[in-house]
This record gives structure tokens, sequence and C-alpha cells, in this order.
């Protein structure tokens, strides 16, 4: 992914509201709404990002190499209990995503590299452009959310297999990006907190490991609105949950804001 150039780009929104609410969403225990305000930002160098999530065969590897746990198993719709290997791996808090990405010389994006990613600066609203999603671009809920653990994805039973909805792709010159909308959300490295009202150059907002982190992309339990590539989430460092995985950047840029 190339660098933003000196213009840079328009990061945030407002305030986001749910699709199936007059209450903004929440992942559990995290924050969603009043702190995304307009400003622009800057990223001085390119980066490579995952063209996937991490799989659960992937995330295999590691725990084999004594350097990753097993994910949290006391949740319905475990990608790693039913050994679905080609599988986005879900239910690993933010320590452990972090690990895995610098197992790997990697690390997770800051929340800025992920929306540049997702848009190229151009203000779509989702990955792909500004057409509705649908099942053929994400998984994502299309109706009615009953509750977070349900099964109100569109192919049932949690996220789908990595890459198997191109027609939502996120495409560069370089190659395509999978998955950025729905399927689970993605772990980011800089704490949640609201944006600065300035403009901002290679940010990352980090004050300490133990405090709530960014979420992005939505998940297949979450709504049109969740999936926006605006849309952002903060969830505690520990949260483990089905709706949750991770993609890692390699030569990211660590600012300071």
């Amino acid at each position: 992914v190339p660098a933003t150039g000196p213009d840079g780009f328009r990061m945030g929104k407002g305030h986001t509201r749910d699709f199936n609410s007059n209450a903004p969403v929440s992942v559990s225990k995290g924050h969603m709404h009043g702190s995304d305000t307009p400003h622009r930002v800057v990223l001085t160098k390119p980066f490579c990002i995952d063209a996937l999530e991490v799989t659960v065969g992937e995330w295999m590897v590691c725990m084999a190499a004594k350097q990753c746990p097993k994910p949290e198993q006391a949740h319905p719709f475990v990608t790693y209990s039913r050994k679905l290997l080609d599988h986005p791996v879900n239910c690993v808090d933010w320590r452990a995503a972090k690990h895995y990405c610098e197992w790997q010389g990697k690390t997770l994006p800051t929340e800025a590299q992920w929306e540049w990613a997702a848009t190229g600066g151009d203000g779509r609203r989702f990955p792909w452009g500004d057409e509705p999603p649908s099942c053929k671009r994400a998984d994502y809920t299309y109706g009615v959310l009953r509750r977070p653990a349900s099964d109100d994805g569109c192919h049932g039973g949690g996220p789908s297999a990595v890459g198997t909805h191109p027609d939502g792709d996120r495409i560069w010159p370089s190659g395509r990006i999978h998955d950025l909308a729905g399927n689970v959300w993605e772990w980011c490295l800089d704490n949640y907190a609201p944006y600065p009202k300035k403009d901002v150059v290679d940010p990352l907002y980090r004050r300490g490991d133990h405090n709530s982190h960014v979420v992005r992309g939505g998940g297949w339990n979450r709504s049109h609105t969740g999936i926006r590539t605006t849309f952002r989430g903060g969830a505690r460092v520990d949260y483990r949950v089905p709706g949750v995985g991770l993609r890692c950047v390699r030569n990211a840029v660590l600012g300071a804001r």
C-alpha cells in the first residue's frame, strides 16, 4: 500500500449509529461513537498489509512453536474448536494478536494504516466502493441482529473462509485485500481514544497496553453500518469473542500522535 502523499487523506466522519437501532453500537464493553472527528492524516511511507485475515491454520503453526495460546473456546462459533483451518482465527485477545504478528516479523496495523488501506482516501463507504453491501461482497448481518453472539451472518456458524467474497475486495494496483468488511473485526495497534482535532503525520495513539484498543472492519454479526470503512470500535485488551480476529502489516510506520 503506497504512502498517502503530502496531502494525506481525511479520516473520521463524526457520530455513527447502527442500522438496526436508534442507539450507538458497542463492541461488548467497548466504544464506537462520538470520537471520530474528521481530521487529515499523512502517512509518509508505504507498508505491506496481509491480503487475508490470519487463519486458524496459521495460528496453529504458531501454537506448535509454543508462541501462541489456544483461542478462547467458551463461546459459540469458535473457528479453532472446529478446526476450520481456512477460516479466520477468532477469540484471541489483543496481546496474543500483537505477539503473533511480531513473531511473523510484522505488527498489527495502526488505525490510520487500516483505514487508508481500506479506502485509499477517496471517501468510499465500503472497501469495494459505494455500492450497497450484499452477501456476495461480505459476511455480515443483512437483517436484524438479535444479539452479538447469535448466528445472523450471511452463511451461518460464524465467519466464512478467508477470501471467499472477492466482490468485496479492496483492489490496489499491487493486489487485492480481502475481507476488510465483515467476517471478523480486526485488532489495531492503537488504543481507543477520540481522534485529534488537528492534522497528524504517521499517527499512533498508544498510552498503555492495558487500555482498550481499536477494532476495525465489522464482523459477520454486525450490520451494514458496522462494516463501513470509517466505522471504528474499541474493545478491552482481553476481549476474546467469535467476532474478533486479526491481520498483520510489515514495515509499519510507528510514529507518535
